[in-house]
């Protein structure tokens, strides 16, 4: 028999519970923006999504903007210990008439 996973549960409840609350939002300002065609309703639909839309912004864009530098940070990491790791011989270079001085 298969164990419980509480913690994967929670994670499934917390996500079914922002899609039904962001569903429910899009349908709504639809809704709204089909049968009232006013300014007055574009007005307020704006000013209560400011937040959700400055929400989005910083939950998802400041952890991608974190994970690109981390990305970005590894692999640099990884050059750097190729280049001291995997040291090739210079060219061979003949020596040329020594200078007379």
């Amino acid at each position: 028999m298969a164990e419980y996973d509480e913690e994967a549960a929670g994670r499934a409840a917390m996500w079914t519970y922002i899609w039904v609350m962001v569903g429910f939002k899009v349908v709504t300002g639809i809704f709204l923006l089909w049968y009232t065609r006013t300014f007055y309703t574009w007005a307020v639909l704006i000013a209560l999504h400011i937040p959700w839309v400055v929400g989005i912004l910083v939950f998802g864009l400041l952890p991608g903007a974190m994970y690109w530098r981390m990305v970005r940070v590894r692999a640099r990491r990884a050059e750097l210990l190729r280049q001291e790791f995997h040291v090739e011989e210079p060219p061979h270079q003949e020596l040329g008439e020594p200078i007379a001085v």
